[in-house]
Formats: structure tokens, C-alpha cells, sequence
């Protein structure tokens, strides 16, 4: 039942995931400590107190959003996980595993649908929204009785009641046209009266009221209150430095440009929106690239997406990618128009992956995690090295 919620709802995940990857770790150690709004731009489980532990559930639901893994291995490795971590946690394995990774992925898919939704383009076609409720165990009368309710995509109605509605909620909105309504012989519905009940939140003692029907901490669009956080977002992107005091990089000393550089890769890991300008790449790498560029920039999707798969890489790490991209110790191929760096930093060793365009106008750093000396020479052996590089028992040059 649990995959066939995030596999029914019938939409390409890439917004799912942009929605979920948007969520900041937040520490709760229970439920109801984060209010409504709080939980639609956080990532929480009630009772899981360390980044380390949040950190792995991200990868797990990371992973299902992108189809890598389904909810039974998810709930099949939860014992192991928790173990692991000592998270004493309340309930049984299978119900508690349920919880976290359903309420996550069906809320990503509801938001990610939102999104796609209420482009201008879906809303010129798709003018109107039905309410469906789907056949479950133990139906909410309320549910029940929305469903088929069709109202136009702007309704108030939808800043409260866009599924899911409630823990294993299998409500879905499904999108009608002008040409649906006629087909069908569907009318456009009159919105309910929108009833509330009060729900005292036992963490914080404040009451507050919910729609009826809707579980205390769903009450609120996740979608719509993602839209809202990106437009405000948007005003404040980081775009890159291309230019300092009147200068371009290019005129900057090398460790002046690393060091702007470094300054901005901070500031997008801190309020991670926009662009950073993340390293000048040495005229020769340049070459093998077949770039007209030599900055390489660093997007705020890609570094969420390190960030989510590398949770162990710290803030210092990152900030030593231009010093990294202006001296790799190797360059070996990774594909059309992408190459994989080998850089040292003291004595750890990293690797990178960074794209140049079809255009050959920009190029794009993809990725970046530790690696060892053994790990080097294993890829020195599998793929095609561009720039020599021998590295000694020691690692060194």
C-alpha cells in the first residue's frame, strides 16, 4: 500500500525532490514541538535528536523519491538504523518506519504536484481541481465526503485541504479541464463552509483551530507555502562574484579569487539559493574540457544534493573547492563534457566531478567527496587519465 501512494500519483518526481531537498534538518523531541508551517519547511522526526540520524533518513527518502529504494526495504532496514544511531524510538519498527517515510514521501509528491499544477501553463488547461479520496482500510467520513469536489485551482479551499489530510491519508487532487467538466457532465462545486475545531498542542500548551477532518499538523499546503518561501527566496539568490571592487576575477591574484570564492560557497551552504562562483579551473583543464570559461560554478540544487548524500563533508571542506579546482593532481575522463578531479587537501584526497555545457559557455561543479589513495589509483586504472599524475605509496606527487 505505502509504494503504490508515491508511484499512483502519476508525476515525474523532480519537483518532489526539489521540495524535499529544500527542507533544513530541525531537531524535535516530540511531535507538535514544530508548528504546521514550521514542518512544511523543515525536516523532522519526532524524537530524533542528531544531525547524524536526520541525516540518514534524508538519504533513505532521498533515495525512494529518486526510485532507488522501495518502502518495504525502507521499513526492512529501519531496525538496523535506528540500532545504529541508538535511537530509542516509541512504537513498533514496521508502524514507526511507516510513519516517517510515508508522511515524507506522499507530502513531497503532494508538493511537487502543486508545484507542476499551478504553472501557467497547467492552470490555462487545468482551470479546476477534483478531490479524490481513495479506497483504504479505514475511510475518514470527511474525506469521503470531499470527494469528487471539484473547485477552481485559486479556491481558499486548497490553501487547507490539499492532500494529504492526515497520517496515511490517500486523498489526491487530480487536475480537470473546461473539455473534463462538458465530457463528463461535472459541475463546478460550491466550497464548503470551512469548519474548525480547536486542538490544544501538548507540547506547547497553545491551542489552535484545524479544519475538521484534517490531522493537527497537516492543516497547512505544503506546496503552496514552498512557492511562497521560493519567490521570497528567489529576491535573495546568491549570484556569481564575476567581478570584485571594479575588477574581474581574472585580475585577482589567485588567492584572492580563492578567497572570494571561498566567501561565496559559505554564503550559499549557509542560505543555500542562487549561484556560487566556486573556482577557476587551471588554463590546461580548461582545454581538456573544451570550455571557453575557466570559472566553474556551484548551484544551490547540486550542493543540497551533496549535502543530502554526503552528509559527513563539513563546511570547511567545502570551502576549500577553489583552492581544489585551481590544483588537481589529476584529471581524468568522466564522460561527454565532464571530467573527474583529483585534488589534495593536506592529506585528504577528494574528488570532483565538473561539467562544461553543450554550448561550451559555462562549466558546473557536480559533485565533491572524499576519497583514498587506492580509490585514486583504482580510477587511474579504470578510466582514462587526461593529465598525468603518479601518486607514490604516500600519496604524494
Amino acid at each position: 500500500m505505502a509504494d503504490s501512494i508515491v508511484s499512483g500519483v502519476g508525476l515525474a518526481p523532480k519537483d518532489a525532490i526539489s521540495f524535499f531537498r529544500s527542507k533544513v534538518n530541525r531537531q524535535s523531541a516530540s511531535f507538535g514541538e514544530l508548528e504546521a508551517e514550521a514542518h512544511a519547511r523543515s525536516f523532522s522526526v519526532a524524537g530524533a535528536m542528531s544531525d547524524a540520524l536526520l541525516n540518514d533518513f534524508r538519504k533513505n527518502i532521498d533515495q525512494a523519491l529518486r526510485g532507488k529504494v522501495t518502502l518495504a526495504q525502507l521499513q526492512k532496514e529501519f531496525p538496523d538504523l535506528a540500532k545504529r544511531h541508538g535511537w530509542e524510538y516509541k512504537g513498533k519498527p514496521g508502524w514507526r518506519a511507516m510513519i516517517i517515510y510515508q508522511t515524507n514521501l506522499s507530502t513531497a509528491y503532494a508538493a511537487g504536484q502543486y508545484r507542476q499544477l499551478t504553472t501557467p501553463e497547467a492552470l490555462d488547461i487545468y482551470p479546476y481541481w477534483r478531490y479524490r479520496h481513495h479506497a483504504c482500510q479505514h475511510p475518514r467520513p470527511q474525506h469521503l465526503a470531499w470527494d469528487g469536489l471539484i473547485l477552481p485551482a485559486d479556491d481558499p479551499f486548497w490553501a487547507t485541504h490539499f492532500p494529504p489530510n492526515g497520517w496515511h491519508c490517500h486523498c489526491t487532487v487530480e487536475p480537470v479541464s473546461r473539455r473534463d467538466l462538458k465530457k463528463n457532465n461535472w459541475v463546478v462545486s460550491e466550497a464548503p463552509i470551512l469548519e474548525t475545531r480547536p486542538w490544544k498542542n501538548p507540547v506547547t500548551g497553545q491551542t489552535v483551530h484545524v479544519p475538521v477532518g484534517i490531522d493537527p499538523g497537516f492543516q497547512t499546503n505544503p506546496g503552496l507555502l514552498w512557492a511562497r518561501a521560493e519567490k521570497e527566496r528567489a529576491e535573495t539568490a546568491l549570484v556569481p562574484a564575476l567581478k570584485v571592487a571594479g575588477k574581474s576575477m581574472d585580475e585577482l591574484p589567485p588567492a584572492e579569487q580563492q578567497a572570494v570564492q571561498a566567501e561565496q560557497i559559505g554564503q550559499l551552504f549557509e542560505h543555500p539559493v542562487g549561484v556560487a562562483n566556486a573556482g577557476t579551473l587551471p588554463t590546461e583543464v580548461q582545454s581538456v574540457l573544451k570550455s571557453e570559461a575557466d570559472t566553474v560554478l556551484l548551484s544551490d540544487d547540486n550542493l543540497k544534493k551533496n549535502m543530502t548524500h554526503h552528509a559527513e563533508i563539513t563546511l570547511d571542506e567545502y570551502l576549500t573547492i577553489p583552492q581544489m579546482i585551481a590544483h588537481p593532481q589529476a584529471v581524468l575522463d568522466a564522460g561527454e563534457n565532464h571530467v573527474l578531479l583529483l585534488s589534495r587537501v593536506g592529506k585528504q584526497l577528494y574528488r570532483m566531478i565538473v561539467k562544461t555545457t553543450m554550448d561550451r559557455k559555462e562549466n558546473w561543479l557536480l559533485s565533491l567527496l572524499p576519497t583514498s589513495d587506492a580509490k585514486a589509483r583504482g580510477l587511474m586504472r579504470s578510466r582514462k587519465v587526461l593529465l598525468d599524475l603518479l601518486l607514490d605509496d604516500d600519496g604524494e606527487k
